[in-house]
């Protein structure tokens, strides 16, 4: 086995380091710590992830889209990202907005559960109850364990009723 380079151990180590500095809500110093990256280090798919985690833990919603879109231009084939750009986008600019990404996200990714979720939280919000638990259902059939996360997230409160009488076999 070939030692790691020079260059992956400093990554490691600047985002371990901007990761405990994010679990602190030490946020610039998070950032911080990211900056003195390379050029090179810094536009790794690993380093974007922990700046969108950053920025979406200390609610800088514009930075964080732009991050989140750069993730998906570099990565299109995963679902997660689009699921991160549509909630920055929801806070940054407008809920139909990310409305609309989930929806395009929904087309691409028909039995991710995420995203089938997210659009149930969406349309719940919009108070579109019946759309909401459809997408809800959908997203429950493709993976249980997100009933219980629905039991307790607020963007789902006036479904409560409804959620707590379903039973997934």
């Amino acid at each position: 086995m070939a030692p790691e380079s020079k260059d992956n151990l400093l990554l490691k180590k600047t985002l371990t380091y901007a990761n405990g500095y994010r679990e602190l809500g030490m946020f610039k110093d998070a950032l911080e710590e990211l900056s003195q990256l390379t050029e090179a280090l810094a536009n790794r798919i690993e380093t974007l992830q922990m700046r969108l985690a950053i920025l979406i833990d200390a609610k800088d919603w514009a930075p964080a889209t732009c991050t989140a879109q750069e993730l998906v231009i570099r990565e299109p084939s995963d679902p997660g990202h689009l699921v991160n750009l549509a909630f920055a986008t929801r806070r940054s600019q407008t809920m139909d907005e990310a409305q609309a990404i989930l929806t395009d996200a929904a087309k691409r990714f028909p039995k991710v559960a995420i995203v089938q979720y997210n659009l149930g939280c969406y349309a719940c919000q919009k108070q579109a109850f019946e759309s909401a638990k459809v997408f809800l259902a959908k997203a429950f059939s493709i993976d249980p364990t997100f009933l219980d996360t629905a039991k307790s997230d607020e963007d789902l409160r006036s479904l409560n009723d409804w959620l707590k009488s379903l039973e997934i076999a």
